[in-house]
């Protein structure tokens, strides 16, 4: 599937139709400097090869509600499968799944796996209000855990009115993030489906900063220990990812919270800018913690992960 290098578990692409649906504006809400992130083809496989980055599992980010999103998201995930063709080796896919419409996503699963091989699919921590953990999601956790899928979380806008403080990317994002894996534990999907592996983007957010005090809270919780069993355990079963996170405190916490083998390179082009993929970059580069295997977080984890990439 790839050339020699690192690969990109969190890298974003941009559908011109997906473009033309939710608008530049959208997009660069989030951003801290209120400017919307640049895309091309050529603009990526350029950062590739800057950054030593063979392969890169392209997702469509930011996830508002569309129109006719079954459809709309159909052909933007097309067009990654047509991507990853004319560029062999260079791209992989977490397609997009329309929903809070559960039964339209159930169809684009089986599309998406059995017509395009995707490697995955890009979910978002809530819909309307509902956090992933939500019964009504159940039959998406049912039909991907009997296909034994990769699920990549990533944050969006959420519920709520973003407080004056700061754009949603620089805290807001982090703590959907948080939310999203704690309600995926407390509800039990992890236990009930364990065959779904789930990457957490942004090293999780605060997950692995909060782990001790969400564990202690939900063994205080009646019932939900002999239901689901050990939440610490639940925990270390997510993967995360290195984007925008590489720093000593962020991966400190991190490497005791999860196995070495559950964490992946992650670039989050292109709305990282140039200069911060090179920074994290040269701290990875240069990190040396007991339980950080750099070569697995490069390529390895995710090559194993991604059992057709290997």
């Amino acid at each position: 599937m790839m050339r020699t290098g690192k690969i990109d578990t969190h890298h974003h692409y941009f559908p011109k139709v997906y473009v033309d649906a939710v608008g530049w504006d959208m997009l660069a809400a989030a951003m801290p400097n209120g400017k919307a992130p640049d895309w091309s083809v050529q603009a990526a496989l350029d950062m590739m090869d800057v950054n030593g980055i063979g392969a890169a599992i392209l997702s469509v980010s930011a996830g508002p509600r569309i129109p006719n999103a079954p459809t709309l998201l159909r052909k933007c995930n097309v067009y990654g499968t047509e991507l990853r063709s004319q560029h062999p080796g260079c791209f992989g896919l977490f397609a997009s799944l329309p929903l809070p419409e559960v039964d339209a996503a159930l169809e684009e699963v089986r599309y998406c796996t059995e017509q395009l091989e995707a490697d995955g699919f890009i979910v978002f921590p809530s819909y309307e209000g509902r956090y992933l953990g939500d019964e009504s999601f159940t039959p998406l956790w049912e039909e991907l855990n009997r296909r034994k899928s990769v699920v990549f979380i990533h944050p969006s806008q959420p519920p709520y009115a973003i407080p004056r403080v700061a754009p949603a990317s620089v805290l807001e994002f982090p703590f959907e993030t948080t939310r999203a894996a704690t309600s995926l534990i407390i509800c039990g999907v992890l236990s009930r489906f364990k065959d779904i592996r789930f990457i957490l983007s942004h090293a999780g957010g605060t997950l692995p900063f909060l782990a001790p005090r969400i564990a202690l809270s939900i063994s205080m919780m009646p019932g939900l220990i002999e239901r689901y069993g050990d939440p610490m355990a639940a925990l270390r079963s997510f993967y995360f990812d290195t984007a925008l996170s590489a720093g000593d405190s962020t991966l400190s916490a991190l490497v005791k919270v999860t196995d070495p083998s559950h964490i992946l390179f992650g670039s989050d082009f292109p709305f990282a800018p140039a200069s911060a993929i090179r920074h994290f970059g040269e701290v990875l580069e240069h990190t040396a913690l007991p339980g950080f295997d750099r070569a697995g977080v490069y390529r390895d984890n995710a090559a194993k992960l991604l059992e057709r990439a290997a």
